[in-house]
């Protein structure tokens, strides 16, 4: 007959959730960070003498002038990082016009597209400027782009850096927030992402002749041409 210890150890075991597996071929995020200034000139009109307003933070979304930064977010990508994502809990409170203005951009989402494009995904709810009730889920508010020279990766570390990613309002991001029309474009984004050491690879976008954009040969009609792969220039933070 089995003894109490071995009864209460065995329901114990019973009850305790079961860990999450992790899919072969995929990297679980470690630590994460996102840095983004949102848009500074929208900061400012929030702050300044015609809104008299203000925003605040909670949860994994934190302020250190003049950027929000999320940290402490979840999730798992593929080795070249071309899908998956990595979510975030927490909030950006943005209020003006004595409570007239009032837009909450909840749980933010960070999801891949391509090896080197993404989507910044929203809760968005609250009242725009035009004084239009929102309530949304998962709205994709603005796509990320970058540049093999936006990048750098340390498989040994794990660490993936993007640094200055262009920021472009969405339709539907458009539509939620109010403010500005799909296509404007929003403050550069900073992203860092860990992993296990090794488990990241080489980007599957990056073309054999591609060396952090300094060039290389191709054959065209049975001549060698120089190819010169010039890398995108970052837009400085802040810039409108």
């Amino acid at each position: 007959m089995p003894s109490f210890p071995a009864l209460a150890l065995a329901t114990l075991l019973a009850l305790s959730p079961t860990p999450a597996v992790l899919s072969e071929g995929q990297c679980q995020v470690l630590e994460s960070e996102i840095t983004w200034g949102f848009k500074e000139s929208f900061r400012s009109y929030i702050s300044g003498a015609i809104a008299l307003g203000q925003w605040t933070t909670s949860g994994d979304v934190d302020y250190t002038t003049p950027v929000f930064i999320f940290s402490g977010g979840e999730g798992v990508l593929a080795p070249d990082r071309s899908s998956g994502s990595v979510a975030f809990e927490g909030e950006l409170l943005f209020e003006g016009h004595g409570g007239v203005l009032r837009t909450s951009l909840a749980n933010p989402t960070l999801v891949m597209d391509s090896g080197r494009s993404a989507l910044l995904v929203f809760d968005v709810t609250g009242d725009t400027m035009d004084m239009v009730s929102v309530s949304a889920e998962d709205v994709e508010f603005v796509t990320l782009e970058w540049s093999a020279g936006d990048e750098s990766l340390d498989i040994a570390t794990g660490e993936w850096v993007v640094t200055g990613a262009k920021a472009t309002l969405t339709t539907a991001g458009s539509d939620a927030f109010g403010t500005y029309p799909a296509g404007e474009e929003f403050d550069p984004l900073d992203l860092r992402l860990v992993v296990a050491s090794s488990c990241f690879t080489e980007s599957a976008v990056n073309p054999w002749w591609v060396a952090g954009g300094i060039g290389g040969l191709a054959l065209v009609g049975g001549g060698v041409v120089w190819i010169t792969a010039r890398a995108r220039r970052s837009p400085e933070q802040g810039h409108q």
